[in-house]
């Protein structure tokens, strides 16, 4: 039996797999997903880790067959090493899930780290009276700021360095 389905259903689909460190966003959402070819009830999909050694690889690629298996096709997740992840992938939808989940948002999204770093306001009370604690956080791919007016800690998704 051939199902008849398309790329954008397909995406559709994965807008349900979140981001395993950050729930509230989509892997969709957060730009992890690339090209999607459908050839009958076979399915490839590219996967862009935030970072190279991201340690959910795995989980997102188990995740994404588990799903599109449930739906009854055959699924291919290809890892892209070779195309960088980069935060300009990231949909409007997802900017707005990490910034309920507490996260900065860049007033520029920039492929230059520097120029991304230097323009942040405090997701929380909004100040630009903040400073760069460390340009890597729990993970690569976040930078840790500290604000000088509410005195919170809080994270930027960057761009690969």
């Amino acid at each position: 039996m051939s199902l008849q389905v398309s790329a954008d259903s397909i995406r559709e689909w994965l807008r349900t797999v979140p981001d395993p460190e950050i729930p509230h966003v989509s892997v969709v959402d957060m730009g992890m997903i690339g090209e999607i070819k459908v050839s009958d009830s076979q399915v490839s999909v590219e996967l862009i880790p935030t970072f190279a050694g991201c340690p959910a690889i795995k989980l997102l690629q188990s995740q994404i067959q588990t799903l599109l298996r449930e739906r009854g096709l055959e699924a291919k997740v290809e890892v892209r090493y070779d195309r960088p992840w980069r935060v300009e992938d990231m949909s409007p939808a997802g900017w707005q899930a990490l910034r309920r989940a507490g996260f900065a948002i860049p007033k520029k999204l920039s492929p230059d780290p520097s120029e991304m770093l230097s323009e942040v306001s405090c997701p929380r009370c909004g100040s630009e009276a903040v400073s760069l604690s460390s340009p890597f956080g729990p993970t690569a791919c976040r930078a840790i700021f500290r604000c000088h007016s509410c005195g919170e800690a809080f994270e930027l998704f960057k761009p690969p360095l």
